[in-house]
């Protein structure tokens, strides 16, 4: 899979505002302009848009390459598709600068609603139905699935695995990296590894995909960044994106949030693929704990 067939249906505009923060001065400079003036950048030249932005041609090319594209032309496409779809402005979704330590408690929760809210709109923008679809499909015909994910990516892969679990796929949870390890070692061309790691860089990460795609084992990634090392390991990309960072609010509460949504919607995709088991197995498992509610 190319890097183009990754992003080729994402909303350009959505990327380019979740990965700006994590970039160069010189190509948030370049966002800076995509993002002023969307529809003029979904047509201009790559000099013209280097002029604007005052950097270098070769920068707007990279900055493409950053955000998953092959080049510039394959950048301005997915622009151009936003454009169309009337998907490429939303001021009425900015994600908020971050909760400070003066905001009152009603601030707080406004900043904090307000930023999942602008994850989830950036996340159903990035996030490849395609994808998503070939993933699940992977997952429901899987003789094995393994989950690992490392700290609050952790945390996404458990929510997971119970779900699974709940609907008769045997899924595995490594709970740490020598455990991650042994996993992956068995696996084969039959079984998956779904890895959660929002930066993609996590060496933990790094080492237990490469291993299990070296043995044959198809490779999900649940991450926030298309160009990240774990791509040369990865089967299929699901993009999420991350909320605003402050000192009193990491990145990753939201990119935990992103990364929840699109487990949700991969296991409704994975029961909608069997029905016939996943349907009497979720009642099942709804009223095994029915004494455990009070009424």
């Amino acid at each position: 899979m190319t890097i183009t067939d990754r992003t080729d249906r994402a909303d350009a505009f959505a990327l380019v505002r979740t990965q700006s923060r994590t970039m160069p001065t010189s190509m948030r400079a370049i966002a800076d302009a995509v993002l002023d003036e969307p529809a003029t950048a979904a047509t201009t030249s790559a000099a013209e848009l280097a002029g604007r932005a005052g950097v270098s041609p070769a920068t707007v090319s990279r900055f493409a390459q950053h955000l998953g594209f092959a080049n510039f032309a394959a950048l301005q496409r997915s622009m151009t598709r936003a454009v169309e779809r009337g998907i490429h402005e939303r001021a009425d979704t900015e994600i908020h600068a971050g909760v400070s330590v003066d905001d009152d408690v009603a601030t707080v929760i406004a900043k904090v609603t307000e930023d999942v809210r602008a994850v989830m709109s950036d996340t159903r923008a990035t996030l490849d139905p395609h994808a998503l679809e070939a993933a699940a499909i992977r997952i429901s015909e899987a003789r094995r699935v393994v989950l690992y994910g490392v700290g609050a990516s952790g945390i996404v892969a458990r929510d997971l695995h119970l779900k699974l679990e709940r609907i008769g796929i045997a899924s595995s949870i490594a709970d740490d990296p020598h455990n991650a390890l042994t996993l992956a070692s068995v696996l084969g061309p039959q079984d998956v590894l779904v890895i959660t790691s929002h930066s993609g860089t996590t060496t933990e990460a790094l080492e237990v995909a490469a291993l299990a795609h070296e043995n044959g084992a198809t490779v999900v990634a649940i991450t926030g960044h298309a160009t990240s090392p774990l791509m040369d390991h990865t089967d299929h990309v699901l993009l999420g994106v991350a909320g605003a960072e402050s000192d009193l609010r990491p990145a990753a509460m939201g990119s935990r949030m992103s990364q929840l949504a699109i487990v949700d919607a991969l296991f409704v995709v994975v029961a909608q693929r069997t029905d016939d088991r996943s349907r009497p197995l979720l009642a099942r498992s709804r009223h095994a704990v029915r004494t455990h509610h009070r009424s």
